[in-house]
């Protein structure tokens, strides 16, 4: 599997939406304007920081989740979806690096406490 792929795959896992969609705005006798949504630019840009992090991290992950999640985790996984896609491919990791990555956010899940998260997360809240 090219890695590309495998960042495809992982922000559609966290996100529940399909790797490309269309956005229709308009109406009325306007003409509609479709414009294609590409889940590997909306995980890079949810990844590339500034202030609210954690919002949109959040708005990012499929709803259907309701916010039970490991955040910190969860926002590793979209990291690590983000480097997948990079534009070079240069930057992107090889599926093992990624392979890796995902076996220690796996091992890390498996501690998880809900009840733990608004002590584990306020890194989040300011911004990498």
């Amino acid at each position: 599997m090219d890695v590309f792929c495998l960042g495809v795959l992982i922000s559609e896992l966290l996100s529940g939406k399909e790797a490309a969609s269309r956005s229709v705005e308009g109406g009325g006798d306007e003409k509609n304007v479709a414009e294609v949504l590409l889940l590997s630019e909306m995980v890079k840009e949810m990844v590339r920081g500034g202030d609210n992090v954690r919002d949109k991290l959040a708005a990012f992950m499929d709803g259907r989740l309701r916010g039970e999640y490991p955040v910190e985790l969860a926002y590793s996984m979209a990291e690590t979806a983000s480097k997948c896609v990079a534009v070079d491919l240069n930057d992107r990791p090889s599926v093992s690096e990624v392979f890796a990555t995902l076996s220690k956010i796996l091992s890390s899940s498996l501690d998880w406490d809900p009840s733990d998260e608004l002590e584990h997360s306020s890194s989040l809240s300011h911004g990498r």
